[in-house]
């Protein structure tokens, strides 16, 4: 079949208002997902949840987000929101999602607080990786480190000594023998011997490396002392062996 010239004009300008029509209806319905997104209200932040979280509150992590109730979620961006939480030195990382149509979801990997660090403000309060969590002057109840020489230490910084390599070897012993049952209250890395009190007056003395390979043994020598009341001298740790003498340690 032939067309005409007329014919074939006629049908051109069809098809230009069926592209026009077509795109005019995209418009609409790209402005109408907009408005809905933006302005409807539906996608306004109602919960915040947070998982993992255990220095932590979940009012707390929602503060520290940032993020608030009634927020357009679409409006939160989750990368900064991120970047922002871990920034605290508690937090060594932050997952954090969109859950449509109306809430955001948290999960932490908190830093643990693990030891304290002696210096001449007070102590630095570590975790095993020697990232300082917080400043303080309380005694808390975990492993003291002394006869070290901080420097400088700041939140959220490794903490750096002028003796240096002893900090790390000094954080993974404590691990080491907490992760064996054994507690220590304080780690004297200040001497040519490493000193490890197991109680005020009763201390380990000798190389890290031989305590862990002995902590079998001086749990032992611990326990026998213990059911007998004693809690003063010193347990002098070997490359094979372990001996007790009630001569504290000077």
């Amino acid at each position: 079949m032939q067309y005409s010239e007329a014919d074939r004009k006629r049908r051109g300008k069809r098809r230009k208002k069926h592209y026009f029509l077509n795109f005019v209806i995209i418009v609409l319905v790209i402005l109408g997902l907009y408005f809905v997104a933006f302005y409807s209200g539906i996608f306004n932040v109602k919960t915040i949840t947070v998982e993992n979280n255990v220095y932590f509150t979940s009012a707390q992590v929602a503060e520290l987000s940032g993020i608030q109730i009634g927020d357009n979620i679409f409006k939160t961006r989750v990368s900064a929101v991120k970047a922002k939480l871990e920034q605290n030195p508690y937090i060594n990382q932050a997952d954090v999602k969109w859950a449509l149509p109306d809430g955001i979801d948290i999960s932490l990997d908190e830093r643990s607080e693990d030891a304290l660090v002696a210096y001449d403000g007070g102590y630095a309060v570590v975790d095993f990786d020697g990232v300082i969590l917080r400043l303080t002057q309380d005694e808390l109840k975990i492993p003291e480190i002394v006869g070290l020489t901080p420097i400088d230490p700041q939140p959220g910084a490794p903490l750096k000594a002028e003796e240096a390599g002893q900090l790390q070897p000094g954080l993974d012993f404590i691990k080491f023998v907490g992760d064996n049952d054994f507690y220590i209250k304080k780690l004297d890395l200040g001497g040519v011997v490493p000193k490890a009190y197991v109680f005020d007056h009763l201390v380990l003395e000798g190389d890290l490396q031989n305590m862990q390979k002995g902590i079998s043994d001086i749990k032992q020598v611990v326990a026998d002392l213990d059911s007998k009341g004693i809690e003063r001298g010193t347990i002098s740790v070997g490359s094979s062996s372990c001996s007790f003498s009630p001569e504290e340690s000077g």
